[in-house]
């Protein structure tokens, strides 16, 4: 006899007891047979099965239009969870000035150029089974307000025993928008000078909103509004006032104005004995991410990684998307350090990764979460994961694309992550004119270091790039073995990118801590620091030692230091 081989067709979950088959022939092959086959638990069909059923797609609403070289989207709000087998209601709200506008240029021969589109979709993250989505149907609604006049109008034109006074309603409104823009109380002169433009401008137009509206404008292009202004009464350092301490904390942790809860305590003249609180306050919360995205991106450099050229054919998991989602990861990991206030030794030795699901199929981790596009911590338990040194956004964009640079990941260690950058180098200096075809790295590393003024550098350059040599340019462990033993600048042998974090994150974690508190420090304060500065911030920083260097007290170190405290 012949027996027929099927792979399985479907798993599916039935109910127990008896079970009625019917079927339609609906081709040229009759059905043979139907064989069902009882699923072992340990079987791999099974935990696919019951990994699909836990997870919940993500509905996500993108507005946008058709141009001539493609549709442009922009999302609105983000995706929402749909964790219910239930036809349920979903409501996505935004501004339609906030999305791709359809202007198209006159006798446009593209007939679909201009075309508003929308699309309402299934979140995609990382490719894996998901249940898939059945949409009912779409609802518009708008001009959409919960009352009006709405909540941006009522900001501006506020409430006053003065409505019936044109001029003095105007000078109510007036002072209080500026006030906010300044981020301090307005000054006589200010005020005055102000109200002179609102009297010319309502005298011509006879119209209270076309008046406050010149006047706004002149406020919101003044000095006072765009520059963080701190006037100082002599050469020496003096203390900032309240104001001026409510704004530079807030646009150190917010990249943003300060709200009421820091301005009413400058006003009281109480947020210099609270600062402590308020950092903690103002880090738990969600502005706190504008802080991550900026600080983290200027001192880790990953303008490098996002402007890379990578060689698709050797790193095809490298697409745009998933770079993307990678140069989030240190973002993320930075601010989940901050915001736990973990000891600063997880930047170059840690535990977990901070990844979403894309992120972490990339690492070969995916089926460690199921949180779709958050990023959550994750026990790796892999030697060569964890802290910022070994990211695949950090190892790829200190490359060229095509093989790795220990050169390049060198110097970026040697000033980002020790603060002991190198020299600059010489002018003028030659490109070797010998073949390096066939050379090992560490041959051709030599024969560039033989070259006239490069030696010096490179003695503090390349020692640590080559630790890292077992990252590719894809910021993945190589495939073939790489010889990253190396002799670090003071005579420390270390075997690899593990045995460099440790070396890190034991015998040289008070300079990992030091070079944070300096970029930190640089970043608070807009400048560069003076050599006594960077030596007083290396001592006063060692209080910190003996609790392990905890990243959110650094933060308050840094905010409670006189660098930020005076002007």
């Amino acid at each position: 006899s012949r027996t027929l081989q099927q792979p399985a067709f479907m798993a599916l979950r039935l109910e127990a007891g008896p079970l009625k088959i019917e079927t339609k022939r609906s081709g040229v092959t009759a059905l043979n047979q139907v064989v069902f086959t009882p699923l072992a638990p340990d079987n791999a069909i099974n935990a696919r099965v019951l990994a699909f059923e836990k997870r919940a797609p993500k509905l996500g609403v993108h507005l946008g239009l058709r141009r001539d070289c493609g549709s442009t989207f922009a999302p609105v709000e983000g995706p929402k969870v749909v964790g219910s087998d239930k036809f349920q209601k979903y409501v996505f709200e935004g501004a339609i000035r906030n999305f791709p506008s359809p202007d198209v240029e006159k006798d446009n021969v593209n007939y679909l150029a201009g075309v508003r589109e929308i699309a309402v979709r299934s979140e995609y993250t990382d490719g894996r089974d998901m249940p898939r989505l059945l949409i009912k149907s779409v609802e518009f609604e708008g001009p959409f307000y919960e009352s009006w006049p709405p909540p941006a109008h009522k900001k501006i034109f506020i409430e006053s025993a003065h409505k019936a006074d044109p001029t003095a309603y105007a000078r109510d409104v007036v002072r209080n928008f500026a006030a906010r823009a300044y981020r301090r109380p307005v000054t006589p002169v200010e005020e005055a000078n102000l109200m002179s433009v609102f009297d010319k401008s309502y005298a011509a137009s006879k119209n209270l909103q076309a008046g406050v509206k010149d006047t706004l404008q002149v406020i919101l292009t003044s000095p006072q509004f765009l520059f963080l202004v701190e006037n100082s009464a002599t050469p020496a350092p003096e203390p900032l006032t309240s104001s001026e301490l409510a704004s530079k904390l807030s646009y150190f942790l917010w990249n943003g104005p300060p709200d009421r809860t820091t301005l009413s305590l400058a006003a009281a003249g109480t947020l210099r004995k609270q600062l402590d609180a308020e950092v903690g306050r103002m880090v738990d919360d969600p502005r706190f991410s504008r802080f991550a995205n900026e600080f983290t991106s200027q001192w880790l450099s990953l303008d490098k990684f996002a402007v890379l050229e990578v060689e698709r054919k050797r790193y095809p998991k490298l697409t745009s998307y998933t770079r993307s989602q990678l140069k989030q990861e240190p973002i993320q990991f930075v601010q989940y350090l901050i915001r736990n206030n973990l000891p600063v030794r997880n930047l170059v030795s840690s535990d977990i990764v901070v990844a979403n699901e894309t992120v972490a199929g990339y690492y070969d981790l995916g089926a460690k979460t199921e949180q779709g596009f958050d990023f959550v911590a994750i026990a790796h338990k892999r030697p060569e994961l964890g802290g910022v040194l070994t990211q695949a956004a950090i190892m790829a964009g200190l490359s060229d694309g095509r093989e790795s640079n220990p050169v390049k990941r060198g110097a970026w260690l040697a000033r980002k992550i020790i603060a002991e950058p190198p020299d600059d180098p010489p002018p003028n200096v030659p490109v070797l004119k010998e073949d390096t075809k066939g050379l090992t790295l560490r041959q051709r590393l030599e024969q560039h270091r033989n070259q006239p003024g490069c030696v010096q550098c490179h003695t503090k350059i390349d020692p640590w790039g080559v630790a890292m040599e077992e990252f590719d340019a894809g910021g993945r462990l190589k495939a073939e073995h790489a010889d990253a033993r190396s002799t670090l600048p003071d005579k420390t042998q270390v075997s690899g990118a593990n045995d460099l974090k440790r070396y890190l994150a034991e015998d040289r974690i008070d300079q990992v801590a030091f070079s944070f508190l300096k970029h930190l420090s640089i970043y608070a304060t807009g400048r560069n620091l003076s050599y006594n500065e960077l030596t007083a911030l290396k001592r006063d920083s060692l209080q910190l030692k003996a609790s392990g260097y905890p990243m959110k007290d650094m933060v308050r170190f840094v905010v409670n230091n006189k660098l930020f405290l005076e002007k």
